[in-house]
């Protein structure tokens, strides 16, 4: 049984990678993981195994923008000729009702990437000892909106990202009305 779960878990990553392009490794994860046919400790065997056996590639992109929390670029998901392959011969064999699932999720996956990719932030120590936050609206490819500022302590530029991802478009608002109003 436990070689029918790593081979369904194998099967699921593969998919998602297939729906998404160069899907940010945690991202990849939490989309595995909310599946529900897989735990972390699966999904972490799976993802190891398809890196070795070449079908995923995982690595920072040249000239990446996105950044995790702390400001590090993240690591990016895609995959290979030989993964698509592999998923092509293998997905009729997925019982039907993890191929449902993986049909209808694949929307909100790729809807979540892309909103991931417009809407960055990220923060990092500065020599003055304070936190530089570096806030982006990203569409077409085109920054939008950018902003830099130095918090006063790392709680506060943490809990500046934070908000910022989680309603761009109210804090987007409220600052260019601040900034704009006589």
């Amino acid at each position: 049984m436990a070689n029918t779960n790593l081979a369904n878990a194998k099967i699921i990553i593969l998919f998602i990678l297939s729906k998404v392009d160069s899907i940010p490794s945690e991202q990849l994860m939490g989309c595995a993981i909310d599946s529900l046919y897989m735990d972390y400790f699966l999904f972490s065997q799976a993802k190891t195994e398809l890196l070795e056996q070449h079908m995923m590639t995982e690595s920072v992109r040249k000239g990446e923008l996105r950044k995790d929390a702390s400001g590090k670029p993240i690591l990016s998901c895609d995959i290979t000729p030989e993964g698509t392959q592999i998923l092509k011969s293998l997905l009729p064999k997925v019982p039907a009702g993890i191929r449902s699932y993986l049909s209808d999720a694949s929307k909100t996956w790729r809807q979540t990437a892309t909103d991931s990719e417009s809407v960055q932030a990220d923060y990092a120590p500065n020599d003055e000892g304070t936190w530089n936050v570096h806030l982006r609206l990203v569409e077409n490819g085109a920054a939008t909106f950018d902003l830099t500022w130095a918090a006063p302590s790392e709680t506060v530029a943490e809990r500046t990202c934070k908000r910022w991802k989680d309603s761009p478009a109210e804090m987007y608002l409220q600052i260019i009305k601040l900034l704009s109003e006589k």
